[in-house]
């Protein structure tokens, strides 16, 4: 698969991810709702490291002189997938025995 078939099949499968964790959201028991709010996070901040083209796909509906394929300003969704899963690891530690 080429880069950008790769890039638009993972933001399908996050969008999937979001729109069920949204609707799971209502209908899972209380229990699973951090969980799932923590994977949901995780997913998103692993899909900014690994396709910061998409994030800056997603950021050209606001800014349409943006250059995705400007490899230059790709640090930058990385740096907030990177905080993503810094914070979602965090969390996870923080609150492990909570969720038994």
């Amino acid at each position: 698969m080429r880069r950008t078939e790769q890039v638009r099949f993972s933001e399908w499968v996050v969008r999937v991810l979001v729109v069920v964790a949204f609707f799971a959201y209502f209908a899972a028991p209380t229990r699973w709702m951090f969980p799932l709010m923590l994977v949901c996070s995780g997913v998103v901040g692993l899909w900014a490291l690994l396709y910061p083209e998409g994030v800056l796909g997603w950021a050209k509906t606001a800014h349409p002189t943006l250059d995705v394929n400007d490899s230059s300003i790709w640090w930058i969704p990385r740096l907030i997938g990177a905080f993503f899963l810094f914070f979602v690891a965090v969390l996870a530690l923080a609150f492990s025995g909570r969720w038994r």
